[in-house]
This record gives C-alpha cells, sequence and structure tokens, in this order.
C-alpha cells in the first residue's frame, strides 16, 4: 500500500515525474517494535521513533477471541485494512464484521477496537497525526481499574469498504478523509509506476505481496515483503516490480 501525506495524505501515484531526487529510507520488518493493546501484540513499523512527522504505520497478528481494547484516537484518523482472516470492529456493544479485503476509516473521537474472529488474523493501521499515547499502554481500556472509554459512537461516522479490488486510491475525501490518502497498487514483474513528492509532505510504500525496487537519481532499494518505504518531501521515484509474483503494495 502507499501511504502520502501533505498534512498527511496517504496517496495514489502523482501523474507527475521530475528529476530531483527523494528522501528515501527503507524500513525493514524486523526492525518493528512490539506493543501491546488488550490480548494483541502489534508491531509499529513507521512512527517519529523512525523518523516519521505525520504519520504511524502498525501491523498485528491475532487469532480467534483476541481483542484490540476499545480506544480513542483525539484528534487522529484510525485507518485499518485487514490483510488476512476477519476481525469484527467493535464500538460499544455494537460489532461490524471486517473480511480479509475490506477497511475501515475510523475518524477522530469515535470509540472502537477490534475483535479477531478467524485464525492467524492480519490487519495493518494507521493514525494521521500519530498518537503516541496508542504506544504506552494508556489508552488500553482492558487493563484492571482503567476508567471507561471517553468518545463519541456516531452512526455512520465509520466508513467500510473493499479494497482488494481496488488499482488506485480507496481512502480520499470522498469518504472523509480530508488530510490523507489510501492507494493500493499492484505491479506485475518489470512493471513501473513513477511519483513525485509533495514538499513538507510524507508517503509511505508498504510491500504487502511480492518485491519491488524504488530507483530514485542513482539510488536504488529493494524491498521486500512487509517492509515499507518512508518518503519525506518531493522528489521522485520509479517503483518498479521486482519478483516473479505480482507485488501489492499499499
Amino acid at each position: 500500500m502507499r501511504f502520502h501525506c501533505a498534512t498527511f495524505a496517504l496517496a495514489a501515484c502523482f501523474p507527475i515525474w521530475a528529476a530531483d531526487p527523494a528522501n528515501l529510507r527503507v524500513i525493514r520488518f524486523s526492525e518493528a517494535t512490539p506493543f501491546h493493546m488488550g490480548k494483541v501484540t502489534s508491531m509499529r513499523l513507521v512512527s517519529p521513533a523512525t523518523g516519521a512527522k505525520n504519520l504511524t504505520l502498525n501491523f498485528s497478528t491475532s487469532q480467534p477471541g483476541d481483542e484490540f481494547s476499545q480506544h480513542t484516537h483525539d484528534d487522529s484518523t484510525d485507518t485499518i485494512l485487514v490483510l488476512e482472516g476477519a476481525t469484527d470492529l467493535r464500538q460499544g456493544p455494537n460489532r461490524t464484521n471486517m473480511k480479509a479485503g475490506t477497511f475501515a476509516f475510523v475518524p477522530g473521537h469515535q470509540i472502537h477496537g477490534t475483535i479477531t474472529t478467524a485464525k492467524d488474523t492480519i490487519m495493518i493501521s494507521t493514525q494521521i497525526p500519530p498518537d503516541l499515547v496508542l504506544y504506552s499502554g494508556a489508552r488500553d481500556s482492558s487493563k484492571p481499574g482503567a476508567a471507561p472509554v471517553k468518545g463519541d459512537i456516531t452512526p455512520g461516522a465509520v466508513k467500510y469498504s473493499r479494497f482488494d479490488d481496488k488499482d488506485g486510491a480507496f481512502v480520499d475525501s470522498r469518504i472523509g478523509a480530508l488530510h490523507q490518502t489510501v492507494s493500493r497498487r499492484v505491479l506485475k514483474k518489470g512493471q513501473t509506476l513513477k511519483a513525485s513528492g509533495l514538499v513538507g509532505g510524507e508517503q509511505l510504500f508498504f510491500v504487502w505481496k511480492g518485491s519491488i525496487r524504488v530507483r530514485s537519481g542513482t539510488q536504488t532499494y529493494t524491498v521486500g515483503e512487509r517492509d515499507t518505504v518512508l518518503w519525506q518531501g518531493g522528489g521522485s521515484v520509479e517503483v518498479i516490480g521486482e519478483s516473479a509474483q505480482t507485488a501489492e503494495i499499499i
């Protein structure tokens, strides 16, 4: 998947091509830091601790019955993608099933959590702007003595849809995401997409399947499954499908 941020934006690729080199960093999955919420252990892939300013990216694996405790994100939006398995997004007593290939866009202040309903469920999520309190455990409402979650449960505020049938943007202003875009791209071996960055902006390329090469100026990076490219500022890049298997990026 690709996430692009101006104030923050997760984005589709831009059609403009320029020769300026981009400010890129490859973050390997092996560098991720674990954090806990309820019975779910998640991996913090991208955050201010890895140099990001406007966004975070988290990776979670869970089993049936595991609950990621209900919480809120103050002014941060939360985009949750189910990559494998299934989960219920919970808001108070209400539960909405999400299967692999679906996403939820959760505006700030909305109470939410997840309860896993299928074996080996994998999800990724991003908060914009970063919610560092999440990593501290202070939002874990399942802890003994924790105060009840304060926030809103507004009918229709959380948006649900599919992403696995898209080759382009699926989170943007059309569903109320005013400062971000999230896209899915698939690349066959040798297929290329070109993109330009925004001065002051941030973007992510998360490789879910296969592998890619990212080229900017004279620099070339090979990025494998579950690795992430953090792109800050302007410049331009080429993203090239590397593996025989079709690459899928967010």
